[in-house]
């Protein structure tokens, strides 16, 4: 049997303060790592072991990300806007500096490892900003008209809008110019960050998906096809090419076509 792929997937950073501790079974100020079972079983059900990563220090990062195949950077919480030159305003959501520094460490260690790197919602915002690039605090202050980028009253795998895929590796793995996606995300990608390329977009322009030429082993999603892996196989594809991109060569993974 082929040694299967360890991802390493990063998850919540939740504090005490938030509200875990004294309603948690009376534990005094305790936070939690928590990662998604949509990441878990897409990572299983494509061929790989899951692992999680909690928030930890950047002196550890270069022996984190040597111990796994390849990273998964998950979605969750607002990424600080202080970041991208702007600052926190009353629609921001939930905000993990801690969560932020320690991901951008991981990332940068992860390119300089060479390894595979699949980003998804709040991942691909970070790899944005970490190339240099800037974020829609709050889609609703945009200065165009947008579609309604996060449902709160359909299904998590539910199909919100279509999105045009524009790179042709993308084409490639979907076998198709245009997909329906779901949408969980009031930030957006604004600037494009040094190097990155827009591979996908939304029918109303907003950045769906990035490729950069030096890192072919970067992929970043805005939408969460974890989610609709739930109900629809398409939702593996990404974490098929993670897989794939992390066996050793000449090893095929042995799942089923999607």
């Amino acid at each position: 049997m082929a040694r299967k792929p360890i991802i390493g997937i990063t998850g919540y950073h939740v504090r005490g303060e938030e509200g875990y501790g004294g309603t948690f079974r009376g534990l005094p100020g305790q936070g939690f790592s928590v990662m998604g079972h949509d990441y878990i079983r897409a990572v299983i059900q494509s061929g790989g072991i899951p692992i999680g990563i909690p928030v930890g220090e950047k002196e550890d990062c270069a022996q984190l990300v040597e111990a796994v195949d390849g990273l998964l950077l998950s979605g969750g919480e607002d990424l600080d806007p202080t970041l991208y030159g702007s600052h926190p305003n009353r629609r921001c959501g939930v905000l993990a500096p801690e969560r932020d520094r320690f991901e951008m460490d991981l990332l940068e260690e992860a390119l300089r490892q060479q390894k595979t790197v699949l980003a998804i919602c709040r991942g691909m915002q970070l790899v944005n900003v970490y190339f240099g690039g800037t974020l829609h605090v709050d889609l609703s202050k945009s200065s165009k008209k947008v579609l309604a980028h996060q449902f709160s009253k359909c299904p998590r795998w539910y199909p919100a809008h279509r999105v045009k895929l524009l790179s042709p590796i993308l084409q490639a793995l979907y076998g198709a110019n245009e997909i329906a996606t779901n949408s969980f995300h009031h930030q957006a990608v604004r600037d494009i960050g040094a190097g990155l390329k827009v591979a996908a977009r939304a029918e109303d322009g907003i950045v769906e998906a990035l490729l950069h030429p030096d890192h072919p082993q970067l992929l970043a999603l805005q939408w969460h096809p974890e989610m609709i892996a739930v109900t629809n196989p398409e939702g593996l594809i990404p974490f098929r090419w993670l897989i794939e991109r992390c066996m050793p060569k000449g090893v095929e993974n042995e799942q089923p076509s999607v």
